[in-house]
C-alpha cells in the first residue's frame, strides 16, 4: 500500500472512529441479574447446537400472507408498500416475552418500486444498514431512481427494529449490547423475514432476483448465504459487516453487575452462532462480489479479508477510504453496474456512478 493510500485511509476512517467512540443514548441498561443473563447467553453457545440435528437458524417453508397497505406513483410506475406478519418464534423461551413486547417489530415490510404489474423484469432486492431503514433513505442509498431508469424493479427489505418496526423510528432496535440474547433472536428473525420477503417476490412472479446488501445489510446477506443454496441470482456486498463483536462488547455501564472475563467470553461465544465470520456458506461463493473500504473502522477491512479468505471468495475489491468517507467512487460503481451487466440485468453500460450514497 502506498503512503498516499495509507493517509487517505486514515483520513477516511476519522468519522468512523468518532461514531465508534460516541456513546449510544438509545441503549438502555439491562434489567437482568448476572445469573439470569449468563444463563440466557449460555443458550446460544455453539457447543450446545448440532447443526445436523437442530440448526439455530430456521427459514419459513411458505410465503406469508401479505397486503399492500400503501401505493404511490413513482416515475412511470409506482411504489408499493407490502406488510406481512413476522412468523419467527424465538428459540430461547426465556426471551419470548421481551421479543413479543415490541409489537411494532412483529410485522415485516417490503417496499417494491415497480414499472407495472408485470414481473418479467429483473429485480434487485436491497438490504439497508443500521439506521438506514425507510424508502427515502434507501432511495438515496441504493440510487433507486438510477436502477429504475435502467429498467429494473427494486425491492427493499426492512431490518427488524427499523423504520416502522421500531418504537422510535429514528433509532434502530436490532442490536442491543445490553441484551445480547434478544439481539441474537432478532438477527435470526431478520433472516427468517428476509426469506419471507424473497418468497413473496417469487410468489408475485419474479424469477430473476439479485441481492445487494450494505453494512448491516451486508451482514444480513452474508448470513443468509449460510442458509440457502439456490436463493438469489447473485449477491453484491458493499462495506459488509461480518462480525458485531466490537459493537456488542459488554460495557460496565450497561449492567448492574461487573463485566468480568466470564461475561466477555459468554458474549463472544453467543455471537459465534450467528456471525458470518464463524459460519460456512451454503450458497455458491462464485456468485458473490464484495467491495470493502480499506480504511473502514466500522466494518473493518481486516475482518472482511479474513472472512473472504475463509469462504474462498475470489471476487473481492478494496477501495480507498473509510466506511462513509471514501474516494474511489468509480471503482465501486464499476463493480456494481458491471455485475448487473454481466448477469444480464441491464443491457448496456459504459461507466455508471456508484450504487450507494451516504449511509
Amino acid at each position: 500500500m502506498t503512503m498516499r493510500n495509507r493517509i487517505l485511509n486514515a483520513v477516511g476512517g476519522i468519522p468512523d472512529l468518532v461514531l465508534v467512540n460516541f456513546p449510544d443514548p438509545t441503549i438502555r441498561k439491562s434489567p437482568l441479574d448476572r445469573e439470569t443473563y449468563l444463563r440466557q447467553l449460555a443458550f446460544y453457545d455453539p457447543d450446545g447446537w448440532d447443526p445436523g440435528l437442530k440448526p439455530f437458524f430456521y427459514l419459513p417453508d411458505e410465503p406469508p400472507a401479505s397486503q399492500v397497505i400503501e401505493t404511490e406513483p413513482f416515475g412511470s410506475g409506482r411504489r408499493d408498500l407490502i406488510r406481512y406478519p413476522s412468523r419467527y418464534i424465538p428459540r430461547n423461551p426465556e426471551v419470548v416475552d421481551r421479543f413479543n413486547g415490541r409489537r411494532e417489530n412483529l410485522s415485516g415490510y417490503l417496499h417494491l418500486w415497480r414499472h407495472d404489474d408485470s414481473t418479467d423484469r429483473p429485480l434487485v432486492l436491497a438490504i439497508h444498514g443500521l439506521m438506514m431503514g425507510g424508502p427515502a433513505k434507501a432511495r438515496r442509498m441504493f440510487k433507486v431512481d438510477r436502477l429504475f431508469g435502467l429498467g429494473l424493479d427494486i425491492a427493499l427489505h426492512t431490518l427488524p427494529g427499523h423504520w416502522r418496526r421500531s418504537d422510535f423510528p429514528l433509532f434502530q432496535r436490532l442490536l442491543d449490547p445490553a441484551d445480547l440474547p434478544l439481539t441474537v433472536e432478532r438477527i435470526a428473525q431478520n433472516l427468517h423475514d428476509l426469506h419471507s420477503a424473497q418468497m413473496l417476490l417469487r410468489q408475485l412472479g419474479y424469477e430473476n432476483i439479485g441481492i445487494i446488501g450494505a453494512s448491516m445489510g451486508g451482514f444480513t446477506t452474508a448470513s443468509y448465504a449460510t442458509q440457502v443454496s439456490d436463493g438469489p441470482d447473485f449477491i453484491f456486498l458493499v462495506v459488509p459487516a461480518v462480525t458485531m463483536e466490537r459493537y456488542l462488547k459488554p460495557n460496565r455501564f450497561r449492567f448492574g453487575f461487573p463485566v468480568d472475563s466470564e461475561l466477555v467470553r459468554a458474549t463472544h461465544r453467543a455471537q459465534e452462532i450467528f456471525s458470518p465470520l464463524y459460519l460456512k456458506p451454503s450458497y455458491d461463493v462464485d456468485r458473490i462480489r464484495v467491495v470493502a473500504h480499506a480504511g473502514d473502522r466500522l466494518c473493518r477491512a481486516e475482518d472482511t479479508r479474513r472472512w473472504v479468505d475463509d469462504w474462498g471468495i475470489e471476487d473481492h475489491i478494496e477501495v480507498v477510504g473509510g466506511h462513509w468517507l471514501y474516494l474511489d467512487r468509480r471503482a465501486r460503481g464499476d463493480a456494481w453496474y458491471g455485475l448487473l451487466k454481466e448477469r444480464g440485468y441491464i443491457a448496456d453500460w459504459a461507466g455508471t456512478p456508484e450504487p450507494c450514497g451516504k449511509r
